[in-house]
């Protein structure tokens, strides 16, 4: 797990997938208790224009995800992501999905705006 820290990785909106496929990403989006599979080993995550995306885990989850959570993980060819870390966030504010997404776009779109530099 400590593997992907070493490295940047970049933060991603759903549309973006494909062009990241093979890749380590960071992504952000809400999960509901119903959008968890039975046995625990992947979860549905809405993110741009409530677009669902499947997060495979390699192993159970071991409690309940509900809101906002942040998953970094290597995107499949069938635009899935393959879970290496995740954190819920706890927040009293909601997350505007919309607006974090579109920041996420600027910084694809203007890269000098954030560069990752060391």
């Amino acid at each position: 797990m400590d593997d992907v820290y070493l490295e940047p990785r970049p933060r991603i909106v759903a549309s973006m997938m494909k062009q990241n496929v093979g890749k380590c990403v960071t992504m952000m989006g809400i999960v509901a208790p119903e959008k968890i599979s039975t046995d625990g080993s992947s979860f549905q995550m809405s993110t741009e224009s409530d677009k669902e995306i499947t997060v495979l885990l390699s192993s159970g989850l071991n409690e309940l995800l509900d809101g906002i959570v942040e998953v970094t993980g290597t995107v499949d060819q069938q635009e899935n992501l393959h879970c290496v870390v995740y954190r819920q966030l706890n927040s009293s504010e909601s997350l505007d999905i919309e607006a974090y997404n579109a920041a996420i776009k600027m910084t694809h779109k203007f890269p000098n705006l954030c560069s990752y530099s060391q």
